[in-house]
């Protein structure tokens, strides 16, 4: 592996680290701490957290999606099949998050800025949370594939 294969390869797995890493942050952390809130309150938290998050947190899986594809299309040896088992991994990851997640986030995001009391908030919440443990194992296995191809690189 070359030294530019080195450094897209790191930028893929900090970029995928940076999703996993926030939603294991929302698995082990903000769920418990939200069933203490008030609906309202978690509504509110949640809808402003996605309205930041869903502008800002894009960059990150296109860049380990592009990266994974670059990696795939260009790694010579028997290492493109990790490459190509992340690039799968995030992407059931964004569909999942786009069919499952997004619409929560965006009632979530509307009524924070509208100062909204959602009658569903904590339903809507234990969707987006159970939602969590599907797209955290996409993106823990999509982590351990990249990182793999170093390990075998390096050996």
């Amino acid at each position: 592996m070359n030294h530019w294969m080195w450094l897209v390869s790191l930028i893929g797995i900090l970029c995928t680290a940076v999703l996993c890493g926030t939603d294991i942050f929302f698995l082990t952390v903000g769920r418990p701490a939200l069933k203490l809130a008030s609906s309202s309150a978690g509504t509110e938290v949640m809808g402003f957290l996605h309205l930041f998050g869903d502008a800002r947190m894009p960059i990150w899986g296109v860049l380990a999606i592009l990266s994974n594809i670059l990696l795939a299309a260009l790694s010579r040896s028997e290492q493109r099949w990790f490459y190509l088992a992340s690039l799968l991994m995030l992407i059931l990851f964004v569909v999942a998050y786009a069919r499952l997640s997004k619409p929560i986030n965006q009632i979530q995001t509307e009524a924070a800025k509208t100062g909204k009391n959602l009658k569903n908030g904590r339903e809507l919440q234990a969707s987006w949370d159970r939602w969590l443990m599907i797209r955290v194992p996409l993106l823990v296995v999509s982590l351990l594939a990249q990182c793999l191809v170093l390990l075998i690189a390096s050996a």
